[in-house]
C-alpha cells in the first residue's frame, strides 16, 4: 500500500547573505501496513431519577493513520525532512483524498530496515 507525503522543507544554503529557499518535497512509501483510527467524541449525561443516560454526539476526532514500512535509510531520510517541515500533507491511502497532517512520530530501526509513522489528520 503506497503512503504519499509532502512537505515545505528547506533547501541547504551555506550562503549567509542569501534567504532560505523553501521547496515542496514529496515522498513515496511502500508501506507493509497502514492502519487509520477514527473514534467520536461521545459525552454522556447521567440524568437522576429519569429514564436514562443521555448521549450527545460531538462528532468525530480527527483520524490517525499507523504505517509501517521496510525501507533503506535513503528513503527514511526523505521522510525524515518531510517530518521536519511545515504545511504537510498526505493522500488518503484508502479515498486518495489530500489531507493536512501532522507527525506525531516517526521511529526507524536501521538493523531491519523497519520505519513506523503515526500521522494524525489535521482538520481545520
Amino acid at each position: 500500500m503506497m503512503l504519499e507525503i509532502d512537505a515545505f522543507t528547506s533547501e541547504e544554503n551555506n550562503d549567509l547573505l542569501n534567504t532560505q529557499v523553501n521547496a515542496r518535497t514529496s515522498v513515496k512509501v511502500d508501506c507493509v501496513s497502514i492502519k487509520v483510527s477514527i473514534e467520536r467524541r461521545i459525552q454522556r449525561t447521567v440524568i437522576r431519577g429519569g429514564e436514562g443516560d443521555d448521549l450527545l454526539d460531538e462528532g468525530a476526532e480527527s483520524a490517525v493513520y499507523e504505517a509501517t514500512a521496510n525501507v533503506d535509510k535513503e528513503v527514511y531520510l526523505k521522510v525524515l525532512k518531510v517530518f521536519r517541515g511545515r504545511d504537510i500533507q498526505m493522500t488518503d491511502p484508502y479515498d486518495g483524498r489530500v489531507l493536512k497532517v501532522a507527525f506525531k512520530s516517526i521511529s526507524y530501526d536501521g538493523g531491519v530496515n523497519l520505519l513506523g509513522m503515526t500521522l494524525i489528520e489535521d482538520i481545520d
